[in-house]
């Protein structure tokens, strides 16, 4: 891999040039990373192969995966590949995650990041009231299997849900995807709307796709802003938050 000097400029580093900054202005000792869209493939792939494996395999041993201790291990065990690759990826052929994906961000980001969020419950609840006049009512797979847990499974759900799962997914959409896309002089908006229509086709929920597609926009719109993954990871757990909750207090109510 070359090296990168201070000359190379943000420019150098397309990812995350504020982490490049800092890291340059302290000295560091940075590489071009080769990580790409292969690696990108590889962990959205290997999710989907993870989440069919899984499962058949819970079901083989008579073990209900929406259910109980077998939902979170359904629903924890696709983050090995689309959160656990690009880890992976980025250790052994760039500088870490924490450099290359933009993990590390000032404390005007990370606001940004809750305001961005606040937007996107508004514009995804806006969105929402449009969809279901033209589909009828919409509703989470993951809340109505969610509503159905009890005792410390709801509450391990309902705190992956909220934390663990944004965490994932911006490792995976706004770090890697969105990093493995600009490596590859994609226009930048380009960028944004490729990682917005990937994340929201992931989910496999159509009724719900226009609304995790604006979802997506804004956490990549916050991506390119900011060149933080941090920014857009704090900005879905605040969307991901009251539905949680919800979750949360229903099922605690029943």
């Amino acid at each position: 891999m070359n090296p990168l000097t201070p000359s190379d400029g943000a420019s150098g580093f397309p990812g995350a040039p504020w982490a490049f900054r800092r890291a340059i202005a302290r000295g560091e000792e940075l590489k071009i990373p080769t990580w790409g869209m292969g690696d990108a493939i590889i962990a959205l792939l290997g999710a989907i192969g993870l989440s069919l494996i899984v499962g058949l395999v819970l079901m083989s041993q008579n073990i209900d995966p929406e259910n109980g201790w077998g939902l979170l291990i359904a629903f924890s065990s696709p983050w090995i590949a689309l959160a656990g690759w690009p880890i992976v990826a980025a250790t052994l052929k760039g500088n870490g995650p924490k450099l290359d994906f933009g993990l590390t961000a000032p404390r005007t980001h990370l606001r940004l990041g809750f305001v961005a969020g606040l937007a996107s419950l508004l514009t995804a609840s806006l969105i929402a009231v449009v969809v279901t006049r033209f589909t009828g009512p919409i509703s989470s797979s993951a809340g109505d299997i969610g509503l159905n847990q009890t005792g410390i499974v709801l509450v391990l759900f309902v705190l992956m849900a909220m934390f663990a799962a944004p965490i994932v997914e911006e490792i995976a959409f706004r770090g890697l995807l969105y990093g493995a896309l600009a490596k590859a002089h994609i226009n930048e908006y380009l960028v944004v709307f490729i990682t917005a229509v990937v994340f929201a086709l992931f989910h496999f929920e159509p009724k719900r796709f226009f609304i995790l597609l604006v979802i997506g926009l804004i956490l990549g719109e916050l991506r390119r802003r900011t060149g933080s993954t941090s920014a857009a990871i704090v900005a879905h757990i605040v969307n991901n938050a009251p539905a949680a909750v919800f979750i949360l207090v229903s099922a605690l109510k029943t």
